[in-house]
């Protein structure tokens, strides 16, 4: 955790109850302490597990991945396409838009974990080797000579940690499986690089990153009222955008009773 600390200087509990008016286009305090408290949730369980699978059941809207499938079929096709003729998932890797609706939901869920471990596992590895100057680093610094070269021998990945030649999408299920297994080594493969004690409550370093969180500005939630359906949510639904100290985006919106993730984001910013 003492990475996380340092590059929180570089740059829970339950929820709180809210009851909002809608089109309040601020965000209230009440939305702000809710969600700094899933920001540190979420920083904490992947500390200690360096796996957003158990993130996903636990913080997560159920049906996340069938709402970015329908959003994106709807707004985006014919599609707004990449160098690489597909649809943008995450840096250096595209899908056929084709795979929207081919491809079943747990194939997507499975991509989706892969290919976000596989970026935070590499941002939690940058840290490491340089918390106080992380912009100097270059990937080929960060990722093992091994897993550059299995996701070298990957066409699909092959510019996901340096871009040096004409991207290929992903265009079958096949191909989003193979992409998923290559993505699961990999992490399996940094992880072990990347030895750590468990995150603990009482842990005098994770004490001042929950600190941070909850006071510092970079962590202040962004909010949007709809103006139509988003995600499959209704116009009018506020939708909460935070950083986390993980290099990620929260797009939060409430679910019941509770705010919930819905869709993630690389800070690009």
């Amino acid at each position: 955790m003492a990475v996380i600390v340092a590059s929180f200087m570089a740059y829970s509990t339950g929820p709180a109850a809210a009851v909002v008016r809608a089109d309040e286009r601020e965000v209230t305090e009440a939305e702000n302490q809710e969600t700094r408290e899933i920001v540190i949730r979420f920083t904490a369980r992947f500390a200690e597990t360096r796996d957003l699978t158990p993130i996903v059941s636990e913080l997560y809207v159920n049906d996340f991945v069938e709402r970015y499938k329908k959003f994106k079929g709807e707004h985006f096709t014919p599609p707004v396409k990449s160098n690489s003729g597909g649809l943008y998932f995450a840096p250096g890797l595209d899908y056929d838009s084709r795979l929207l609706a081919e491809a079943a939901g747990e194939d997507w869920r499975r991509l989706y974990i892969a290919a976000n471990n596989f970026l935070l596992v590499g941002m939690v590895s940058a840290l490491k080797k340089t918390p106080d100057d992380a912009t100097d680093i270059k990937a080929t610094d960060i990722y093992p000579a091994r897993v550059v070269k299995l996701l070298d021998g990957n066409p699909n990945l092959a510019n996901m940690i340096v871009r040096k030649r004409r991207p290929k999408a992903i265009g079958s299920v096949e191909e989003m499986r193979k992409v998923v297994t290559d993505l699961e080594a990999a992490v399996a493969i940094m992880q072990r690089r990347q030895p750590g004690k468990p995150v603990r409550a009482g842990d005098k370093d994770w004490a001042g990153a929950v600190k941070l969180i909850r006071g510092d500005e970079f962590f202040r939630p962004q909010v949007e009222v709809t103006d139509a359906e988003f995600f499959g949510f209704p116009e009018g639904t506020r939708i909460l955008d935070v950083k986390t100290p993980l290099g990620l985006r929260l797009m939060l919106a409430r679910d019941g009773a509770r705010l919930k993730v819905f869709w993630t984001e690389i800070i690009a910013d």
